[in-house]
């Protein structure tokens, strides 16, 4: 295994926290908050351990084996939050509270332990924003470079080179899609700033509100959620809520001006789905009044990119869970299943009833090569969520609190919780131990399940 090459990654990820850190400490100063020196020391803690990790890595290098992407992957969900966690812990958190809003806000997952406590001061609310910003673009890049295979989403759709793997090292091509996502990403961040701000949006909220809203992590920093801003406001939010869902490869090839390489199956599919969901939503709200179709459209799109905000009437839990388990597409910053995943499990479907229609028919060759990995998914995704579900009811919480708790962390769409009874005080009501398995959720809800299961097996970690 290239340790050096893990070891050089996992200082650039330091370094880009420390960098990271800077915007909310000068913040916290100019409003003379307690607070700064978190981030003083945040900043400093994690450079200084970038810079160690970085000489370490100095020498020989081999190329980085899967394996080894693997594990970098792991330190970005996992181990970084644990310096991200520092401001937290100036602010008082205990270090299992600090690091669940780290995790929750790196994740894109959105599960504030107090959705007030979230936007106390605009220095806090904007390191969660700045977390959230570089978490989505740590998803659409670890997603394009290597789970966006067919092995793992078990279907062929719009692949970038560098997700082929180069001169047998899966470490460049990570590297080689931040570095050309990071540009579309800067600019879609940039122009969802700029139109909310002409909307209305105060300078800083509208910041917050554009680096959140293309990264789905559905944080909106301020106590009396998007019914604080001019309606003007909605509409910038719902495009880029939109766009957050929409393969990221797609794009970047319209922005690149690469128009004769736009074949996309799971784009169709994605806006269908958000179609499919507002009608459904607009039914239960009582179908007839065209006013109640505009929020329901918004809603929808919400929920399937698992930004999780809702405006005008909500709709029932039970819809509104499974809308944010199907997740849009598999390159973006949404979390859920993904389309892709459920274009697959619908051929098969369609296959095997064919079949038993005609089960004496020539079919020909099967139009799913390559579904193990999605079933392997589909089977994990589905105990994981019977689980946490089992944890949290036996724990004492009522079923629709579990529910919403559960499929929030594994979709990383944390706001659901409102919608569930006792959920409006946000994941403060949960016990420590249950903190933990939510965290858990929230970074497999992250992770392909097949690298789940390598993870927990003893032959991965033999060097």
């Amino acid at each position: 295994m290239a340790v050096g090459n893990i070891l050089r990654s996992f200082a650039v990820m330091l370094f880009v926290i420390a960098i990271a850190m800077i915007a909310p400490m000068l913040l916290s100063l100019l409003e003379n908050q307690a607070a700064t020196g978190a981030y003083v020391y945040g900043a400093v803690a994690a450079a200084l351990c970038g810079g160690g990790a970085y000489a370490a890595s100095l020498g020989k290098r081999p190329p980085t084996s899967f394996r080894g992407a693997l594990i970098i992957i792991l330190l970005w969900w996992a181990v970084i939050p644990v310096f991200a966690a520092i401001p937290f812990m100036g602010e008082g958190l205990t270090f299992t509270d600090a690091y669940f809003e780290a995790v929750s806000a790196l994740t894109t997952t959105g599960a504030w332990l107090s959705n007030e406590a979230a936007f106390a001061s605009h220095a806090r609310a904007l390191w969660r924003a700045e977390l959230s910003w570089l978490g989505g673009l740590a998803s659409l890049a670890i997603a394009a470079a290597i789970f966006i295979r067919p092995a793992f989403i078990g279907i062929d759709t719009l692949l970038p080179p560098y997700s082929r793997g180069d001169r047998g090292s899966h470490l460049r091509p990570l590297r080689n899609a931040v570095v050309s996502f990071v540009g579309v990403y800067s600019i879609m961040t940039v122009a969802a700033f700029s139109l909310i701000a002409l909307a209305g949006a105060p300078t800083l909220e509208a910041i917050i509100l554009a680096m959140t809203t293309v990264s789905s992590s559905g944080f909106i920093p301020n106590s009396e959620g998007l019914s604080a801003y001019p309606t003007a406001v909605l509409l910038p939010i719902f495009v880029f809520t939109v766009l957050g869902g929409v393969n990221f490869i797609l794009i970047a090839r319209v922005m690149k001006g690469e128009r004769e390489r736009l074949r996309d199956i799971e784009t169709g599919a994605y806006f269908l789905i958000v179609l499919w969901a507002a009608l459904l939503f607009w039914v239960t709200a009582g179908a007839g009044d065209v006013d109640l179709l505009i929020p329901q459209l918004f809603n929808a799109a919400s929920l399937v990119t698992t930004n999780g905000y809702l405006i005008g009437e909500a709709p029932p839990l039970l819809v509104a869970l499974v809308t944010a388990i199907i997740g849009a597409a598999a390159i973006s910053t949404a979390g859920g299943f993904k389309v892709l995943r459920w274009l697959v499990i619908m051929r098969r479907a369609n296959e095997e009833i064919q079949r038993l229609i005609n089960p004496s028919a020539i079919f020909g060759e099967r139009q799913v090569a390559n579904e193990l990995g999605v079933w392997i998914h589909f089977l994990v995704f589905t105990f994981t969520l019977s689980g946490l579900l089992l944890a949290v009811t036996l724990a004492g919480h009522n079923f629709e609190l579990a529910a919403a708790a559960a499929t929030a962390a594994l979709s990383n769409a944390g706001p659901l919780i409102g919608l569930a009874s006792g959920g409006a005080e946000g994941y403060a009501v949960f016990e420590s131990p249950l903190r933990w398995l939510l965290l858990a959720g929230m970074i497999l809800g992250r992770l392909e399940a097949a690298v789940a299961l390598a993870l927990i097996n003893r032959a991965f970690w033999r060097w």
